[in-house]
């Protein structure tokens, strides 16, 4: 189990690195629509379109590499005041009846999204229309990533509350 959590921290933290670079495309993309509109007055047809695509394709993809780091947003001003051994139980609990279930489930339903897009071969339907069956597929990728992050991260803590560090 140990080689497992270290081959998911492994390869979230590469991938990670790799998904922040998402960022760069999306600043090329904004700078070249605000330039092309407001100096030369023409707005591009795809460039607030592709701005949305890659800010989503960035923000979904760094979700298990933000679990994995623990910079995830949460209200914990409670929890920090509690023992580790309590903080490491709420954890496998909500880890176990609220996380698994609803990330699971998002998981097999964005699945199901992105299948419908890529059968019906589905467009954009702005002026645009690029397809967007790629892009829904970011969805079901990015939730499992996070699934098996999350899995990984709940052996830890059971690791941590028999007493033993990974």
């Amino acid at each position: 189990m140990k080689k497992f959590v270290h081959a998911v921290d492994a390869f979230t933290a590469f991938t990670g690195k790799w998904f922040a670079l998402l960022i760069l495309p999306m600043i090329f993309v904004v700078m070249y629509e605000v330039i092309a509109r407001k100096v030369f007055h023409a707005p591009t047809r795809w460039g607030f379109e592709m701005t949305v695509y890659l800010y989503g394709a960035h923000f979904m993809l760094g979700m298990a590499v933000a679990y994995l780091y623990d910079r995830h947003v949460r209200i914990d001003v409670i929890v920090t005041a509690l023992p580790e051994k309590v903080q490491l139980w709420l954890r496998i609990f909500t880890f176990l009846f609220i996380f698994a279930p609803f990330v699971g489930a998002l998981s097999y339903a964005s699945i199901e999204y992105a299948g419908h897009s890529w059968a019906i071969g589905e467009h954009s339907w702005s002026a645009w229309k690029p397809p967007l069956y790629p892009y829904k597929t970011v969805m079901p990728v990015a939730m499992i990533m996070l699934f098996i992050q999350g899995v990984a991260t709940f052996i830890r803590d059971i690791y941590k509350l028999k007493g033993e560090d990974i």
